[in-house]
């Protein structure tokens, strides 16, 4: 159905995965690609990469070296681009002198930008992982931008305007991705008005400030200083006003932890991994945005991808393809931001034929004595995961940016259709909305006598075993010592019929004005997906 399993075997090569990603075995992954069906006229097999094109580390104000920003990048993402901090041109004065935070950082980053562009080219190998040459431009009356360059030679401007900055960018062939768009104007929310399309193709909807689709969906602007989310400063109202936009999701971590799980990341549909490959699928709006788990998505519209504007008629055929990593709650059509059509894989029954699609199974670890307790420490995993009369088909890992440790490293190494080992670690000091646990996710093919065990080496020597018949009863939970220890979580595992959603149908629809739709994906643990749209050109 995708080639994400086709990336995930790529992976699979350098036998080892972090911060969230995939890989996959066997010799399923032409099986899977195949199985997408056949294209419409004009259309042509893409391939599903994923990337990072926001995030932070010491090169400016945050955290983290380069180098430990591309080891984890390399082994967890398709693309990537490390946007230091570079400029303010109208940052106010702060209380306490508090600005010169930013003043350092921006001095910071200018006295390593040759190092910046070194490293992203010295890491680029098409096909394998491809960097971008970036970084973030702020603007009080304007709004933040991430500039990204298309190859090898990029320039640190300081410009203090957005007309020049979007110049700038034209001239170059880059594109300025607008960021937490939802804050008020002023407040380094978007100015929609001076927003240029032609070098803006997409806006970020989800990062780790929050979720920009609307003023009233999950995910809010809650832990910056900049206010919460401003209705009119929201994809949903910029799209009502006739913008032709797309969306992506980054991270925008401040930890250096590229590809930082339940921070944002962004997929795109594109013909191969270079860089000018995968400008030209953002160029085009071939882009989704998902919140933490890669839930996979295609969606078109009389053949049309996401992303494109098509001419005017009456007949939408609409078909969408969606795979999770968890139960799927509901997957959602809307068009011109109201829902027209809606699927609930979360209710479909399972059976004994269930047992012949493979499963996904979660393995959660962390939790610990909670804050109050001021017993902070950072707790050290080991064990190796083996299937039992079953097979591994892909392996993916959900590690988060917190507690920051420049030597510390989360792994997914050697992975094979038979075990996969994990070393990690965890602690709610500094980690993202408190949330103290890692995960991996196991899609395995088996039945309901296959095995699962579980050998432990830190932080307690263990051994759990449950078959995937009990499992699909019952979550588990074990300790690893007395109270306030941490602990493990073997989630229900989740069927084909519960992750898997595919429909089509024709939306009969007559209008002057020109219609937008998109797709939003819900899972029932709380992760996100949002297609860019597809706009109908009004006059049928």
């Amino acid at each position: 159905m995708f080639s994400e399993d086709r990336i995930n075997r790529r992976r699979f090569l350098k036998n080892s995965a972090t911060a969230g990603a995939g890989v996959a075995l066997g010799a399923d992954a032409a099986a899977i690609q195949s199985a997408s069906g056949s294209e419409s006229a004009g259309s042509s097999a893409k391939n599903l990469y994923w990337g990072d094109l926001h995030n932070h580390g010491q090169v400016g104000y945050a955290k983290g070296s380069l180098e430990r920003a591309y080891d984890i990048a390399r082994s967890g993402l398709d693309f990537f681009c490390f946007t230091g901090h570079s400029q303010w041109h109208d940052m106010p004065r702060m209380p306490q002198d508090k600005h010169l935070k930013w003043v350092r950082g921006f001095e910071v980053m200018r006295n390593n930008w040759d190092k910046v562009k070194r490293l992203a080219n010295e890491h680029h190998e098409p096909g394998s992982f491809v960097p971008f040459v970036g970084y973030e431009w702020h603007s009080s009356s304007y709004g933040d931008v991430c500039i990204i360059f298309p190859g090898d030679q990029a320039e640190l401007a300081y410009i203090n305007g957005i007309k020049g900055f979007q110049k700038f960018a034209r001239d170059r062939g880059a594109i300025l991705i607008p960021h937490h768009p939802g804050y008020l104007e002023g407040w380094r929310g978007q100015n929609w008005s001076v927003l240029d399309t032609a070098v803006s193709p997409v806006v970020e909807i989800f990062s780790e400030h929050g979720n920009a689709e609307s003023d009233r969906g999950p995910h809010r602007y809650i832990r910056h200083s900049m206010g919460g989310r401003f209705t009119q400063n929201t994809l949903q109202w910029l799209w009502a006003q006739g913008v032709k936009v797309g969306v992506v999701a980054s991270t925008d971590d401040h930890l250096g932890y590229p590809g930082a799980y339940g921070e944002g990341l962004v997929a795109v549909h594109a013909e191969s991994l270079t860089r000018q490959s995968i400008l030209e699928a953002i160029n085009a709006r071939r882009t989704y945005g998902v919140s933490a788990d890669r839930i996979e998505l295609d969606f078109r519209l009389n053949g049309h991808w996401m992303g494109e504007a098509i001419g005017a008629t009456t007949a939408r055929s609409i078909r969408v393809k969606v795979k999770g990593k968890d139960v799927v709650d509901r997957v959602e059509v809307l068009r011109n931001n109201r829902v027209i059509h809606r699927s609930h894989p979360i209710d479909r029954r399972v059976g004994p034929s269930s047992w012949d699609k493979p499963i996904f199974c979660r393995i959660e670890f962390g939790w610990g004595p909670w804050g109050d307790l001021n017993m902070v420490r950072i707790c050290d995993w080991k064990f190796k995961v083996t299937v039992g009369d079953g097979s591994i088909i892909s392996a993916t890992a959900c590690f988060q940016s917190g507690p920051f440790d420049e030597q510390r490293r989360n792994r997914l190494a050697t992975v094979d259709d038979k075990c996969c080992e994990v070393t990690s670690y965890t602690s709610r000091l500094k980690a993202y909305e408190e949330r103290a646990t890692n995960s991996i996710i196991l899609e395995i093919q088996g039945s309901a006598q296959t095995k699962l065990a579980i050998a432990m080496t830190e932080p307690a020597k263990m051994a759990i075993t449950k078959s995937l018949g009990q499992l699909a009863e019952s979550s588990d939970v074990k300790f690893t010592g007395p109270f306030t220890s941490e602990s493990v979580l073997l989630p229900r595992i989740t069927f084909a019929e519960n992750y898997r959603c595919e429909f089509e149908f024709t939306d009969q629809h007559s209008t002057k004005k020109t219609d937008w739709y998109y797709v939003r994906v819900v899972q029932a643990n709380g992760s996100l997906a949002w297609s860019s749209p597809i706009w109908v050109e009004g006059g049928a």
